[in-house]
C-alpha cells in the first residue's frame, strides 16, 4: 500500500508503476547532489522494491517517497534517509507516519460510524429475549450470589469450582486400606486415622460463564454499550491524535468482545440447563436444602 500526500490530502495508491511514472521521479538519484525538501509518501509492500538512490538500490519492503529541492522525487528506506538526509529526515518521517496514522484512524472511525445501527441491533439481539445475555447473566449469578436463593453448600461448591476453574464435582469419602497404602508409599509418610479423598461424581458443564473474563455485564454493557453511547456523541473530524488512537483501539476490540459474549451466552445456557444443574444434587444436602434447591431449579433452570 502506498500513501501519498496531495493537495486533496492523503490518498492511497495501489500500483508501484504509478509511482515510477510520476513526473520528476528519479530511480537513480545521487543523494550528494540533491537536498531533501519533504516526504511526500510512504509505502509498505509484501514484495521488495529497490532503493532509488544511486549509491544504494537495496531492495526493501518499507520506505518513503521524498521530494528534493531541485524538483525531483525518489524512494528511500529509513536507513538511507538517516544516512544521507540526517535529522531532517527523522523529523519529517515521524511527522508523516503520525499524519498517516491519524488519517487512517479517522477514516476507520467514520466507516465504523456508518455501521453503528447494525452493531446496536446485534447487541440488543444478544442481550434480550429468551436465553439472552440478560437472562443468562442474572440467573447464573444466583448460583454464586449470597442470598440468591441457592442452598449455601451448593453456592459454595460452585464458587469453589469457579475459583479453581475445575468443573468436576467431588465429594469426600474415606479412603480404602489399599488407597491409604498407596498414598503412604507415594508421599513417604505414615497416615494416622481415617483419610479422606475427593471422589469425582459429576462434571458441571458451562461453568465458564461465571469466569471473570466472561462476565457478560462487563463485556456487553461496560465494554461495548457504554463506550458506544459515548462514541455516538463524538465529532470525529475534531478528535485529536490521541483521541483517535483511543477510539480506534476500542473499535478494534469489538469483534473479539462480541465473540466472547456469544461464547459466554452459549456456555451459560449449557450451565443453566435443568439436566446439568441437577448434577448438583450429588453434593451432600440436608432435607430442607434439597427442597430449597428444587424450588431454585424451578425459577432458574432452562428446560
Amino acid at each position: 500500500m502506498i500513501t501519498i500526500n496531495t493537495d486533496k490530502g492523503l490518498v492511497k495508491v495501489e500500483d508501484w508503476e504509478d509511482i515510477l511514472t510520476r513526473p520528476g521521479f528519479d530511480s537513480n538519484l545521487n543523494p550528494r547532489q540533491s537536498e531533501l525538501e519533504t516526504i511526500i509518501g510512504r509505502y509498505i509492500f509484501g514484495d521488495k522494491v529497490n532503493c532509488g538512490l544511486s549509491s544504494c538500490h537495496t531492495p526493501h519492503t518499507k520506505g518513503y517517497l521524498v521530494a528534493t529541492k531541485d524538483g525531483r522525487e525518489t524512494n528511500i528506506g529509513k536507513d538511507c534517509g538517516k544516512k544521507y538526509f540526517g535529522v531532517d529526515f527523522e523529523t519529517l518521517s515521524r511527522k508523516f507516519d503520525r499524519d498517516v496514522t491519524e488519517s487512517d484512524n479517522r477514516e476507520s472511525l467514520w466507516g465504523f460510524h456508518f455501521q453503528l445501527e447494525e452493531l446496536e441491533n446485534k447487541i440488543s439481539f444478544l442481550r434480550e429475549g429468551k436465553h439472552g445475555a440478560n437472562e443468562v447473566y442474572k440467573k447464573s449469578q444466583l448460583l454464586v450470589k449470597v442470598n440468591g436463593g441457592c442452598p449455601k453448600p451448593i453456592s459454595q461448591k460452585v464458587s469453589e469450582l469457579v475459583r479453581s476453574k475445575n468443573n468436576l464435582i467431588t465429594v469426600p469419602r474415606i479412603a480404602t486400606a489399599q488407597e491409604v497404602e498407596d498414598i503412604e508409599a507415594i508421599e513417604n509418610r505414615k497416615i494416622e486415622g481415617p483419610h479422606y479423598i475427593d471422589e469425582p461424581i459429576a462434571q458441571l458443564d458451562g461453568l465458564e460463564v461465571l469466569y471473570k473474563e466472561n462476565d457478560l455485564r462487563q463485556i456487553l454493557i461496560m465494554n461495548i454499550s457504554q463506550n458506544l453511547n459515548a462514541f455516538k456523541k463524538l465529532d470525529i473530524d475534531q478528535l485529536s491524535y490521541k483521541e483517535l488512537q483511543h477510539w480506534a483501539k476500542w473499535k478494534g476490540t469489538i469483534d473479539v468482545e462480541v465473540d466472547r459474549a456469544e461464547y459466554a451466552i452459549s456456555r451459560g445456557v449449557k450451565l443453566l440447563s435443568k439436566d446439568n444443574l441437577q448434577k448438583l444434587f450429588n453434593i451432600p444436602l440436608e432435607k430442607e436444602e434439597k427442597v430449597l434447591f428444587k424450588d431454585f431449579l424451578k425459577r432458574v433452570a432452562f428446560s
